[in-house]
């Protein structure tokens, strides 16, 4: 039941996932080469602290190495190719050649910069026991490989298909609609939103949709403005909002709230249809979820969204507040 809510969970989550996750495209690890300037800055702005004065290039360029590239040493690495190969460098007690297979944690156990190396200027060395160790350029260690924890392997998982399946849920939510429209009115109008989110009575296929839409222009927001955010949550997630900056925490906190709403909706579906009429109905309101949300994360990426995100609030708190005094009334 737990893995089962950590799916429901890493699917949200990886809705707002842009691409692959092993290592954001977007941003290119810091050169080892800046790191001399970094620890001329760092030294310089620390020399009148007795304590921070102790602290020695290396490990400030280790320090500078984990604030951009998200791991260091001890960090362990989940396999998710079917092999990797680790190649064994001059001073090794190791010089076999090894491989390292699917589901195997392997943990970093040093980073080097190799000068003049054109492909991959970063390797790391990682081991999975004492005789299975070597080195692997960067950007194939990232690609191959997943954080070991399970809310980084399930964002991974499920961003690699989320095209997929979010395209499934969107093209079965329409279906539904159409279907759903023409049996009852005979009319294609398939975006009347009030008729199909206030047919059970209920405030809670809104207040899905509510907080799909602010879940979509806060991540939005945070690829705008400080994409780095997301990298680090990758690989260091944590479903606790109060050690997380603070639209982190925002785009958390909603996620939680989007997790009980949905909650709510299944159990209004449960109390209202029977099985196989119900399964169209919670099929519309996620498709219609998986629709918004599409919608204002790609238009906040343009800065449009926030627009059509009050638009949308504005419309939905109608509906809200339409259906609460309907359930008063009635009760």
């Amino acid at each position: 039941m737990r893995k089962l809510f950590y799916i429901i969970l890493g699917m949200l989550i990886a809705s707002c996932v842009g691409g692959t996750t092993s290592y954001p495209s977007d941003s290119t690890p810091v050169d080892s080469d800046s790191v001399p300037t970094i620890v001329n800055i760092v030294d310089t702005a620390i020399a009148e602290d007795s304590t921070l004065m102790d602290i020695t290039p290396k490990q400030v360029d280790s320090l500078v190495f984990r604030l951009t590239h998200h791991y260091s040493e001890n960090f362990n690495f989940l396999v998710k190719a079917d092999s990797l190969k680790l190649i064994p460098r001059e001073g090794d007690l190791i010089m076999d050649t090894c491989l390292v297979y699917k589901d195997d944690v392997i943990a970093v156990a040093a980073i080097k910069t190799i000068p003049g190396d054109s492909i991959d200027s970063i390797w790391v060395k990682v081991a999975s026991n004492q005789t299975t160790m070597g080195w692997i350029p960067e950007s194939e260690l990232l690609k191959g490989t997943t954080p070991d924890d399970l809310i980084s392997e399930i964002l991974d998982a499920l961003s690699s298909s989320r095209v997929i399946w979010m395209s499934a849920l969107v093209t079965f939510g329409l279906l539904a609609i159409i279907i759903g429209r023409k049996k009852t009115v005979n009319k294609w109008n398939i975006f009347h939103l009030p008729n199909f989110l206030d047919e059970m009575q209920s405030p809670y296929p809104a207040l899905f949709l509510m907080f799909i839409a602010i879940m979509a222009s806060l991540y939005a927001s945070v690829q705008n403005f400080v994409p780095e955010f997301w990298q680090e949550y990758y690989f260091h997630p944590t479903l606790n909002p109060l050690v997380l900056p603070p639209l982190m925490a925002m785009l958390v906190v909603v996620l939680w709230l989007v997790i009980i709403t949905l909650i709510a909706v299944i159990d209004e579906v449960y109390h209202h249809f029977y099985f196989i009429p119900g399964i169209i109905h919670l099929t519309k309101i996620i498709g219609a979820g998986m629709l918004v949300y599409l919608v204002v994360s790609w238009t906040t990426l343009i800065h449009v969204g926030y627009l059509l995100l009050a638009v949308l609030l504005f419309l939905l708190g109608k509906i809200i507040i339409k259906t609460i005094k309907a359930t008063q009334l009635n009760g």
